[in-house]
């Protein structure tokens, strides 16, 4: 396959995720149908089957897409802030937590179609998806060395992932019991505990 031919597809498929956000995050899931989504990436629908086995699937892919951009966003940040000692592994934990925080205060569509659409194998998809290995054995490798076991990262890891979309998604979302700066030490603090227990 020729470089032109391996550019254009990558585009198509770039445009067909760009639509697919803009769309999912500005109408929802089920005011989203494939026809709108290929229509405003300007491909065939059958371009979108090349890609997607259905509206589902590219659901979760869009979620994967982003959240593991945004997580590299916050890993790249972290080696760039002088102030973060990255020995400390509960530090950077909680300057990653910060950074996603702060992102999804700008873009609560996001943060809605996640808390809408997160379940059990999307978690275990985005987990093993290329671009998040990285990170999710940076987790752990700093969690075994500092406190404890393989399996225990994993659990907190998880606890932690789904402590920051509930809370975020209740306050920064809903603003409902609570508006997040109320409890944004609160959550910070819980954190802590999670990875030093």
């Amino acid at each position: 396959m020729s470089g032109k031919l391996i550019e254009k597809k990558k585009q198509k498929l770039t445009k067909l995720y760009n639509a697919a956000y803009d769309l999912l995050t500005a109408n929802g899931v089920h005011n989203t149908i494939v026809d709108d989504i290929v229509k405003n990436a300007g491909v065939a629908k059958g371009t979108f089957y090349l890609y997607f086995k259905d509206k589902s699937d590219l659901v979760d892919k869009v979620i994967i897409r982003k959240t593991s951009s945004l997580l590299n966003g916050a890993l790249e940040a972290l080696k760039q802030d002088a102030l973060v000692d990255r020995n400390d592994f509960r530090q950077s934990v909680i300057f990653i937590a910060n950074y996603l925080i702060d992102f999804f205060v700008n873009d609560k569509k996001f943060l809605e179609l996640i808390h809408a659409n997160l379940s059990i194998n999307l978690y275990h998809r985005l987990m093993d998806c290329e671009e998040m290995v990285f990170a999710r054995e940076q987790f752990i490798s700093s969690y075994v060395r500092t406190s404890g076991s393989a399996e225990g990262a994993h659990r907190k890891l998880f606890i932690i992932t789904s402590l920051i979309c509930s809370v975020c998604y209740n306050t920064i979302a809903l603003e409902f019991p609570y508006r997040f700066e109320e409890v944004k030490g609160d959550l910070y603090d819980s954190i802590d505990k999670i990875l030093s227990v």
